[in-house]
């Protein structure tokens, strides 16, 4: 007779940000810093997005101003800083749904949120929108000093809010991630949308 596979025992949800709880399109910025400067979008998607400098800026070793120079004179882009932090920062619009899903979880589990993201970005979310304030504590990876998928950043935090892996359940939209995370041990779910997390967190005991 086959024995009855246990449900774990989840005690805390851990969240990404992008593509999860507010969605984003980087390459509406590249369109546009493109545009205003004249020149091709590969270049901005090359030295913005895909560069040394900008894992460097993600964690937090440079500071939003040091990013904004360094690429602006490898790419030869002229662009004034205030433009720039507009554009950079005009790609968001929130995942409805979302958060009603985190007011119901935080009645039953703390949650917390790991993303890779930078200082600029962070900061106009947490303006902008009140999906953070559901969230006991953060962990940008601009302030941890580690990104996903490297061990280092859930390490820390499982470190930081005292659980153990097994204890825990990682939510993120991409897959790496998520591998990331159960290589630390942590359980761990792919995003796609709401409907199919609940289903998911539901499969291992969660109240959704």
């Amino acid at each position: 007779m086959k024995k009855r596979k246990t449900k774990p025992k989840i005690k805390v949800i851990l969240f990404d940000l992008g593509n999860v709880l507010v969605n984003y399109d980087i390459q509406r910025a590249a369109r546009r810093f493109a545009k205003a400067c004249k020149i091709p979008v590969s270049r901005i998607w090359l030295h913005f997005i895909l560069s040394q400098t900008e894992k460097a800026y993600t964690c937090g070793k440079i500071s939003s101003y040091e990013y904004y120079r360094q690429t602006s004179r490898i790419a030869k882009v002229k662009i004034r800083y205030a433009k720039f932090r507009r554009y950079w920062n005009d790609i968001f619009w929130e995942n409805l749904g979302m958060e009603e899903l985190l007011k119901r979880l935080k009645k039953r589990y703390p949650l917390y949120l790991i993303s890779n993201t930078n200082a600029l970005h962070f900061s106009h979310i947490k303006r902008k929108y009140r999906l953070l304030r559901h969230f006991k504590k953060t962990f940008p990876s601009h302030e941890v000093g580690h990104r996903k998928p490297h061990r280092e950043i859930y390490e820390h935090v499982l470190a930081v809010i005292k659980k153990k892996p097994q204890e825990t359940v990682f939510i993120d939209d991409t897959p790496a991630f998520v591998r990331g995370a159960k290589k630390a041990g942590m359980h761990a779910i792919r995003f796609r949308n709401k409907e199919k997390l609940i289903r998911d967190l539901r499969k291992l005991g969660v109240e959704a």
